[in-house]
């Protein structure tokens, strides 16, 4: 849906901008140039919409607007989802990227009406360094040049550059003397060290890209939901088999949890200080990227399990755990693994080790989600593996935690199964 994104500005000159929200339009400043109050255009939406400009700044060429309407309806807004934003972690050329906007040379009819275009590109990353910009090479020739000097691809200015869903960043020019074949932009990451974005969006590492890990993700996502979104509720099996299994979201309570010491700390109850009562699950893990949760045999560890891994593929986190929306559950049941004698699972068996039927990932992809600091690792069980085992468990999911700084980790196991500190190394 990285299209659905785009937008036609209109300020001092036409040319692009990208939708962060359904009414924050990311554009060049020379676009807008003087105008305080330029004119926005959906592909999707009949008319022009009025915008006010929130931000700009001259020296990185960027402005930030803010419609006076909503540009996507409500009901078209939701495939958008959270956008991604990515910060380049390579040296290496990255393809397969694709830049969309309405550059000049894409205009049609007497009347000189707008039209998307739409070009593949490979980032270079090099390219670039010693002035902090984005560029990107064309993969063939958009148009010639024109002997009057002028840009085919103007309009072009405050296009996206996206890597599959991500948005790497915005074009500002299109240098002479390159065949219309380079493009130039600032990066976002650039964007988003400014005051008015700083912490507003959540930036991840791109190493590598892979044209067939979007729909794969899709796929991953839609078996989870399936797998997860049931549970099964034990002890009133004279129901029947079909009346056992209940919907998570009808069946899920929120748990409650507290240190082991009974301090549970947070903003307002730091480390060290006096008791205090347990808080629910859903308001501790906000703010812990990695937890190890104790708990008794059907104390719900599990159906917790469940429930984070469906709502995280979903999108449909509350406020608490919004952080967790869109990122990639790799759900590990350790007693399934042990009961099979397949071992601890490998970096590409990750999404495998739950056995959800989804067929084969493209090469790296897990290792491309785990760099990016996208995943949420749900180790569930270190009690179902044999004590005589456990310290190998910890090792590999140390290493896994080492290996991957960004990982967001849950591991359930029972009370007495591991000392309390066994994880402290990491955090």
């Amino acid at each position: 849906m990285s299209t659905a994104r785009v937008v036609a500005v209109c300020g001092e000159t036409q040319g692009t901008g990208v939708l962060l929200t359904p009414r924050l339009v990311l554009t060049c400043a020379h676009v807008v140039g003087g105008d305080d109050r330029p004119m926005i255009a959906h592909p999707g939406r009949a008319g022009r919409v009025t915008s006010e400009v929130q931000w700009r700044d001259a020296s990185l060429d960027t402005a930030l607007l803010f419609a006076d309407h909503d540009l996507i309806e409500a009901e078209r807004a939701a495939p958008l989802g959270r956008l991604r934003i990515g910060a380049l972690a390579t040296t290496s050329p990255l393809p397969h990227c694709e830049i969309v906007g309405f550059p000049d040379i894409q205009r049609y009819g007497h009347d000189g009406s707008l039209e998307l275009d739409q070009y593949r590109a490979t980032v270079l990353p090099s390219a670039g360094s010693l002035r902090s910009l984005l560029v990107c090479e064309l993969d063939h020739p958009a148009a010639a040049e024109r002997h009057d000097g002028t840009s085919p691809l103007q309009g072009l200015s405050g296009s996206p550059v996206f890597a599959g869903p991500v948005l790497l960043g915005i074009v500002t020019q299109v240098p002479k003397g390159r065949g219309q074949l380079r493009v130039e932009g600032i990066p976002m990451d650039r964007i988003l060290a400014t005051d008015v974005f700083l912490d507003s969006f959540r930036s991840e590492r791109v190493t590598d890209f892979h044209p067939g890990d979007q729909r794969f993700e899709e796929r991953y996502a839609r078996a989870l939901r399936a797998r997860y979104r049931k549970t099964r509720v034990f002890g009133i099996d004279e129901l029947g088999t079909r009346e056992t299994s209940w919907d998570l979201d009808t069946a899920y309570l929120s748990l409650e949890a507290g240190r082991r010491d009974g301090l549970v700390p947070g903003p307002e109850v730091p480390f060290g200080s006096g008791p205090a009562l347990p808080r629910r699950i859903d308001d501790l893990l906000a703010d812990r990227p990695r937890t190890l949760l104790r708990g008794e045999a059907g104390a719900g560890k599990t159906t917790l399990v469940w429930w984070l891994a469906s709502h995280a593929a979903s999108g449909t986190l509350d406020a608490e755990l919004a952080d967790l929306n869109g990122l990639v559950p790799f759900v590990v049941p350790l007693r399934t693994l042990h009961a099979r004698g397949t071992g601890l699972a490998d970096l590409d068996q990750l999404h495998t080790a739950a056995q959800i039927p989804v067929g084969r990932a493209p090469d790296g992809w897990a290792d491309r989600v785990l760099a990016s600091g996208r995943a949420l690792l749900l180790v569930d069980g270190i009690d179902e593996v044999p004590p005589a085992e456990r310290e190998k468990a910890r090792t590999w999911l140390t290493e896994l935690l080492d290996l991957y700084p960004g990982t967001r980790c849950l591991t359930t196991v029972r009370p007495l199964a591991v000392e309390q500190g066994w994880l402290r190394s990491q955090g």
